[in-house]
């Protein structure tokens, strides 16, 4: 998964869910424990049994379709890839009907509004993602409408917070693009504020929140801070690479190029054993490489990555994501050479 501030801003959002005494029994409430748990593992599709046993228990509930389009979400972010754009689709529109219907129903119970906001926020983040940047904040947004509903009809719901305040500040973040929407404001503080309460108070979306403040602290330039809060969500997760690729890049702009390289070829060999290898993170990876390479001096390992990449072949949609990186590769594998004394 490479890091970019709508991938981010998703992992904010990411299968949190809440604090308040669930209306599931603790059989469930363990399901839901585990799927996030194999989510964060990468094990995309054992999280999906997961949850299509919270379905198989509450069919009608918007529950089970909320943590699979989320899984799915994660699965899709991780590999580059709307290969299961069709499915998240069809989880999200079947969880809008399931919880617009329990609300026209009567139900007011602020799990139902939390969780239909968290799907209208995931599909609102999709669309951001795949290019529709406005109807993506006008989803996301009508999503935080219903997640702070959450928070009326109950104020201890502290994991609700936790899409709010990861709204309000990648929002705030975009506000000098996106300041003539009437309803976008630079809320960044607050939102943080709200993020650290989701943290300290909340039960299953601490490590979502870890995972967004780390995030957000790399924004904010805060190194120090969110190479360690990268790395405690890797002490709970070994081999994450929600939480590798954070440690790597941290490291690199900490200057720590030695440990960067280390990290990142870590990631390059996690890739390569994955499920699915279309090569674009494996790209973005030794692209990474060849920068803490050449960053240290070791101009003959950057050059070699730099032939790989370039030697790479890979669909031509892959190709052309990849088009500024492989100008960029060629630059430096010009300066390696030359640096090498090589023509």
């Amino acid at each position: 998964m490479k890091p970019t501030t709508l991938t981010i801003l998703v992992c904010g959002l990411i299968l949190s869910s809440a604090t308040a005494q669930t209306p599931f029994s603790p059989e469930v409430d363990s399901l839901i424990f585990r799927g996030i748990d194999q989510t964060f593992a990468s094990e995309f599709d054992s999280a999906l049994v997961t949850f299509q046993n919270v379905i198989d228990r509450y069919p009608d509930h918007i529950v089970g379709y909320f943590y699979q389009a989320a899984t799915i979400q994660s699965k899709m972010m991780d590999y580059e890839t709307d290969e299961w754009e069709e499915i998240f689709y069809r989880l999200v529109d079947k969880a809008i009907l399931l919880g617009e219907q329990q609300l026209q129903n009567g139900d007011k119970n602020p799990w139902t509004y939390f969780y239909l906001g968290s799907v209208y926020s995931y599909k609102g983040l999709y669309q951001a993602r795949t290019g529709g940047l406005i109807p993506g904040f006008l989803s996301a947004r009508r999503g935080v409408g219903y997640l702070k509903r959450t928070v009326e009809e109950d104020a201890s719901f502290y994991d609700a917070y936790l899409g709010i305040g990861s709204y309000m500040y990648w929002s705030g973040r975009f506000y000098k693009y996106l300041q003539w929407l009437p309803w976008i404001r630079d809320e960044r503080d607050k939102g943080i504020r709200l993020i650290n309460l989701s943290i300290e108070r909340g039960t299953f979306s601490y490590w979502v929140g870890i995972n967004s403040l780390a995030w957000i602290e790399y924004d904010r330039m805060q190194y120090g801070t969110a190479l360690r809060l990268f790395q405690e969500g890797l002490e709970r997760y070994p081999g994450s690479r929600f939480f590798l690729w954070g440690v790597a890049d941290t490291q690199f702009r900490l200057g720590n190029y030695d440990e960067a390289v280390r990290t990142y070829e870590e990631i390059l060999t996690s890739i390569q054993n994955g499920l699915l290898n279309n090569g674009y993170n494996e790209a973005v990876c030794r692209f990474k490489l060849i920068r803490s390479h050449f960053a240290h001096d070791e101009y003959e390992q950057a050059l070699r990555q730099c032939d790989t990449i370039l030697e790479r072949k890979v669909d031509e949609e892959i190709a052309e994501r990849l088009k500024k990186r492989y100008e960029l590769t060629r630059n430096y594998r010009q300066e390696c050479l030359k640096m090498l004394g090589r023509k």
